[in-house]
């Protein structure tokens, strides 16, 4: 990420409070043309940008900034936005949202393991597009069909935040944990247990479930089950393939486990799952 740097240290953090919740407003995909320039505005919403492809230029609030492949940045509101010169055909993922800003001045004194009441988001940083992905075709997919709940959305959204807010901990408490996860992210459909977890990282299974709850609130199993369901949702939303197919594409070796696994997350069965994502429930009432 290439930017102006300044001695205020605050303007690379975003405090943002959880009451009322950051609201999910749009999203899509956005491809410029090589050399196309950034619009000039001002927006009164914040905008997420995931970069997939190339780079993008833009100008804001006199600073310029160059988001790259691999990088993730969050413009402000009401900010001037300003495309200076031409991007080189970029390709990204962004997400509209609104939320309350809290002064920094207001957190100074506050610890966040003892605060719920808030998010410091990073302005910018890095993503890691395997796993990503197939959560913008879900977000991108579910804001486009208009017959599925704008909870659904919300969720998938507050799902990002919490993606990039946990870059913002510090590297001795989501070190590994963040190398177990993107492990876990990357080889989902593979046989993964904390035996398997063990020997690929050289630490006890005991530290392992340590550093892992510590860094997601969640143990490798159950971070392993909802990165699993995750993507089965994503196929059985934008595929036709079987629940055969997709039982062993998400790492599971029996349709029934499956079944069982992703109704006890749901509580619904894949093929209602299927029904309501793609808005025929009605049609076959």
């Amino acid at each position: 990420m290439q930017e102006y740097k300044t001695d205020n240290e605050e303007q690379n953090q975003i405090p943002v409070s959880l009451t009322p919740w950051p609201e999910f407003t749009g999203s899509s995909f956005r491809h410029f043309f090589h050399n196309e320039k950034h619009i000039t505005r001002i927006c009164d919403f914040y905008v997420l940008i995931f970069m997939l492809e190339s780079s993008l230029i833009f100008r804001e609030d006199g600073r310029d900034v160059v988001v790259n492949k691999g990088e993730w940045y969050i413009q402000r509101p009401d900010l001037l936005q300003q495309g200076i010169k031409g991007s080189p055909a970029p390709y990204y993922f962004y997400v509209h949202f609104s939320a309350r800003e809290i002064p920094n001045t207001e957190t100074i004194s506050l610890n966040k393991d003892q605060n719920k009441s808030y998010v410091i988001l990073p302005k910018s940083g890095n993503f890691d597009s395997k796993f990503l992905l197939p959560v913008f075709n879900q977000l991108d997919y579910c804001c486009r069909n208009k017959t599925i709940s704008l909870l659904n959305c919300q969720s998938i959204f507050l799902s990002i935040l919490h993606t990039i807010s946990i870059g913002n901990y510090p590297e001795e408490k989501s070190g590994l944990g963040r190398q177990i996860t993107k492990y876990i992210s990357e080889n989902y459909n593979k046989d993964i247990n904390c035996n398997t977890l063990a020997e690929q990282f050289h630490f006890s299974t005991e530290y392992i479930n340590r550093k892992v709850k510590q860094y997601c609130d969640q143990t490798p199993g159950q971070y392993l089950q909802q990165i699993r369901i995750s993507r089965a949702k994503e196929l059985l939303a934008n595929t036709d393939h079987t629940l055969s197919y997709i039982t062993k594409e998400t790492g599971y070796h029996d349709t029934t486990v499956f079944y069982k696994a992703f109704k006890k997350q749901t509580g619904i069965s894949p093929g209602n799952w299927r029904e309501r994502s793609r808005g025929m429930e009605k049609w076959n009432e």
